[in-house]
Formats: structure tokens, sequence, C-alpha cells
């Protein structure tokens, strides 16, 4: 009966060391953790290097939901920059289609780089930068945005009104120039 206490005993602990350190990890050295982290300026500090980066991207016709009936068209890759990712959501609503660009960050390091669009405070709050989105036909003809918008995840999403999608039939040009390049290192 000892030997299955201690066997139990010690079993127990080892479950419980074995979480610790695997949540110690996941927290402080993985791309997930390290993004809380400097996102929440925990422990990390925050240098702007560029504000209002212009940025510009092409989106290619076939990524867009021309029918209300296709489904929506998700994690599409579109640019790679300063360690961040570009991820395009699409959808068709009937009466426009609806883009939504979230960005993901590589940081699998204690110091790198990263955009967002917002401005982080010294008191470990941010404010989203004013945005612009610009869109422009192949040709470079500007078009009409409509409900415009920034959020979570340094995203920025627009529609597009279903008398301006026969402009878009052959992909068109997204012009933003709301993201800030920030330099993060561990402090």
């Amino acid at each position: 009966m000892k030997k299955r206490n201690i066997v139990v005993l010690l079993s127990v602990s080892f479950i419980l060391i074995f979480l610790f350190i695997y949540k110690y990890y996941t927290l402080n050295y993985t791309n997930e953790g390290i993004t809380n982290k400097v996102l929440n300026q925990d422990g990390y500090a925050l240098t702007l290097r560029t504000p209002e980066m212009p940025i510009q991207i092409f989106v290619k016709s076939e990524w867009i939901p021309f029918s209300a009936g296709e489904p929506l068209k998700r994690d599409i890759k579109v640019s790679e920059t300063h360690s961040s990712n570009l991820i395009l959501d699409v959808q068709n609503r009937d009466d426009d289609i609806y883009f939504s660009f979230r960005t993901t960050f590589n940081m699998d390091d204690p110091s790198g780089e990263f955009i967002y669009n917002g401005l982080f405070n010294e008191n470990g709050t941010f404010t989203y930068s004013p945005e612009e989105v610009r869109l422009y036909d192949k040709n470079m003809n500007q078009l009409s945005v409509v409900q415009t918008g920034i959020g979570l995840e340094a995203s920025f999403s627009f529609g597009i009104e279903t008398e301006e999608q026969k402009l878009i039939s052959e992909g068109f040009y997204v012009k933003y120039d709301g993201y800030n390049v920030y330099d993060y290192s561990k402090k």
C-alpha cells in the first residue's frame, strides 16, 4: 500500500511539474506567448520605427466570391512584411462584398519587428491610427470605398457595393497607410 501511495504521489508530482514547465514555455517562448506579451507591453519595450507605412496589395479576381451563394473565402495570405502576415477573408453579403484583412505575427524571437495599425502608448494602452483605404481597379482608376473599419488582430476592412463589383472583376489594388512598423525587445 505504501509503494502504491508513493507511486501515485510521484506520478502526480511529475504531471504537475510537466504542466508548470509547459505553461511557462508556452507563455514565454512561443509565437503566441511572445506576441501577447509584446502587444500588452509585458516585459517588452516597443519602439515606433516607421509611422503610417503604406502598403499596396493586389486582390486577385479568383479570391472574390461574386455570387451570393459562394462560400466565404478565408485565410488567403496576401503579403508578408516586417515579420507579419496579412491574411484576407472575403464574403459576399448580397448587398456588398466585404473584405477583411487581419495580421498575424511571427514573433518567435525575444526581439524583432512587426506592423500594427495602432499607436502604443507609454501607459500600456493603444489607440488606432486614422486609416485611409484607397481602392483602384486594374488600370489604377480609383473606386468607391464603403463601410471601412479597423479592429482587433491589427485588422482593417471595407465593403464594395453591387454597382462597383463589375469594376473589380479582373482584380483590384488596395492601398492602406494605417500600419506602423514597431521594433520590440525584451526588457
